[in-house]
């Protein structure tokens, strides 16, 4: 989430949200850790989702963890990371989805897709697969 930061341009007309299930201040004090680093803050919003409602809905539910805790901390309802490209009529028009939350995409690929989509025709999207097993 801190290489995100450097994602976007100056005066971008591009939204950046992430989604954690953390509560807000558990989401406000990874922010506040990341800043800590001396690389800048985090300039996008992250957006609480402890009840897995976004991660039902868009079918990131990680069956992995179904069943399992530890010290008295409920896995169930992790998600599998993804990273989402959404066009301005709110269709998918880019995806991946990475089992190992530690594993993300290059901003690079992710800013190749963001400048995809600026030449694609208003109303055009790529169909895209759901996460494995889901």
């Amino acid at each position: 989430m801190a290489g995100l930061r450097s994602l976007l341009k100056t005066k971008e007309k591009v939204a950046l949200y992430a989604v954690s299930i953390d509560a807000h201040g558990k989401s406000k004090e990874l922010k506040e850790k990341i800043a800590a680093d001396g690389k800048g803050a985090v300039s996008f919003p992250i957006l609480s989702d402890p009840d897995h409602r976004v991660i039902a809905a868009y079918g990131l539910v990680d069956r992995r963890y179904d069943g399992k805790s530890s010290q008295g901390i409920n896995f169930e309802g992790i998600p599998v990371a993804a990273t989402y490209v959404i066009d301005k009529d709110g269709r998918v028009a880019w995806a991946r989805f990475d089992e190992d939350y530690k594993q993300r995409p290059a901003n690079e690929a992710i800013r190749a897709a963001l400048e995809a989509l600026k030449k694609k025709p208003h109303g055009t999207w790529q169909k895209i697969n759901t996460p494995r097993g889901r």
